[in-house]
């Protein structure tokens, strides 16, 4: 397997991300594995950022620690990256290596200076080996009357033209055109499909993508669904509880500064079982800690926030693919049991780019209404066909508010085996947990959420095998279990956190000691650094 690594660097606002997504979408149609790593500060113009692009001709979820090339639209780039350059490297820059005098090129050829970088993406393209009828495509297919489209096409040939060179780096493909899709965009797309009415949510990273691709998506004439910005986060919460008692199938997203003002009216939907999808997009914390990067401190708070008892579905997506399936899933156990469902992801899944081969099916969930609320699951009442209460105080069956011990008692048994019969179908229906590696590798690494592909990557290199847990609420203890005691080796436990919170879940449920591998500086692992720590 091979890996190629490039780095896209400059100032904010200088197009680092646009650059890497076009040489990205070039790959995928071509037939390689992209990922595609999204670094960048909370400012909007000026400071430092980069992605950095992974291409193989497998699967590829993690990029590496040395670059083969540096496209450097920045001095500050240079000095920041260049260490990283293998020996055999290049660099595309102003300054260096091949050196592009873009504000020359546009002068003499009257370009537009918003035509830029798309001279870089040309020379890159030429320095990979590939047509320049690849990049054309894709200018045609995503400006073709738009008022810079002539300037592209003119700055695609002049930037094709600058130089001869190839590396010859680029494995062969299988030629097989794929599909590329950040995690964010398989929570919008899966959201629409599942049937999604009203998306609710307050402007917070890395949450905030669905967002913007839900709005986009709302102004198509033929959009089926409403996003909407209330004030505030609490404002969220009770919105969404309300159109969902309306009957709306109704979802709210959120990051870990937002979830925490939700928590009460998480709480009202546990006694009120109002069905609710909630999206919590983590970031470092306390406080508001780095906005734009990445860690897994929202465990706990997914698993445990909210007064009371009652039941919730906390399922942990990898990867794209995983986010379509998981948000799905969220709205069937919402809608079936009347429940809350959390898809817990991070910045490095929402924000990162993950190559597919296919969409997953995604079944539309309907919701089943009926002249009586009395049940635990499936059908329920709707304002206009019966007369419906959603109370937040202690009530019977009919919802009629009661302090009587005997009712209290009631209720709780209620939710107690509502939560014992959708957990039932879950582990006996659902997939909580993938394996990955041979079954007789020595050691057994367990992670979940944005950790998956950087081990996934490194398993060539390490005696494991990798079991990837996929539900947190319920966690698959037996099948965990059985995994555990098949090991002979050292059991891992991987996550971008400072106390190791999975780890100490699997301690707990499991009653086993783990080793833990962590990290907590906001950035991803690579499979460089797992490799060094599993022995």
């Amino acid at each position: 397997m091979v890996r190629v690594n490039i780095l896209f660097g400059g100032q904010a606002g200088q197009g680092a991300n646009e650059l890497a997504e076009t040489i990205s979408n070039i790959l995928v149609k071509a037939g390689y594995y992209v990922f595609n790593y999204r670094d960048y500060g909370s400012f909007v113009r000026g400071e430092h950022n980069f992605n950095i692009l992974c291409i193989s001709e497998k699967p590829v979820y993690s990029y590496d620690n040395e670059i083969d090339i540096l496209v450097a639209l920045d001095k500050k780039t240079l000095d920041l990256h260049s260490k990283k350059l293998k020996k055999t490297g290049a660099i595309i820059s102003k300054e260096q290596g091949l050196k592009i005098d873009t504000a020359k090129i546009i002068e003499q050829h009257k370009l537009d200076k918003r035509i830029e970088n798309m001279i870089f993406a040309a020379v890159l393209v030429k320095l990979l080996g590939l047509n320049i009828n690849e990049l054309n495509n894709y200018i045609d297919k995503k400006f073709r009357g738009k008022s810079l489209y002539e300037d592209d096409i003119k700055a695609a040939k002049i930037g094709y033209d600058l130089t001869n060179k190839k590396l010859n780096i680029l494995p062969k493909s299988d030629s097989k055109e794929k599909i590329i899709l950040t995690g964010s965009e398989g929570i919008s797309i899966s959201a629409i499909d599942s049937g999604l009415d009203i998306y609710f949510a307050y402007p917070m990273t890395p949450a905030t993508p669905v967002m913007h691709i839900l709005a986009k998506y709302e102004t198509k004439k033929d959009s089926k669904f409403m996003m909407f910005q209330p004030e505030n986060e609490i404002a969220v919460a009770n919105m969404a509880l309300g159109a969902s008692f309306a009957g709306a199938r109704s979802m709210v997203g959120t990051s870990g500064g937002g979830f925490d003002l939700m928590s009460e009216a998480l709480s009202l939907q546990g006694i009120s079982e109002i069905p609710l999808v909630v999206y919590l997009a983590s970031r470092p914390g306390p406080g508001t800690g780095i906005p734009t990067y990445s860690m897994q401190q929202d465990i706990n708070i997914a698993l445990y926030s909210s007064h009371g008892e009652f039941p919730r579905a906390v399922i942990i997506p990898g990867d794209a693919e995983e986010c379509i399936q998981a948000t799905n899933s969220s709205f069937y156990l919402s809608q079936k049991y009347r429940t809350l469902s959390i898809i817990l992801s991070d910045k490095h899944v929402a924000e990162s780019k993950f190559t597919l081969t296919s969409v997953p099916k995604v079944n539309e969930i309907k919701t089943n209404f009926a002249k009586t609320d009395k049940n635990y699951a499936g059908a329920r009442c709707l304002p206009g066909i019966n007369i419906c209460k959603a109370s937040s105080y202690t009530h019977d069956e009919y919802g009629i508010v009661s302090e009587l011990s005997s009712v209290n008692i009631s209720m709780l048994d209620k939710l107690n085996k509502k939560t014992e019969i959708m957990n039932k179908e879950i582990l006996s229906k659902f997939e909580t947990i993938k394996i990955y590696g041979k079954n007789n590798a020595k050691n057994l690494i367990i992670g979940a959420g944005s950790v998956k592909g950087v081990i996934l990557d490194s398993l060539d290199e390490i005696n494991s095998r990798f079991l990837q847990i996929i539900y947190l609420a319920p966690l698959d203890i037996e099948k965990i279990k059985k995994e555990i005691k098949n090991c002979k080796g050292k059991i891992y436990v991987v996550e971008y956190n400072s106390t190791g919170q999975l780890a100490q879940i699997i301690e707990d449920k499991c009653r086993v000691k783990v080793e833990k591998i962590l990290k907590y500086d906001a950035r991803p692992f690579t499979p460089k650094d797992i490799i060094k720590r599993v022995h």
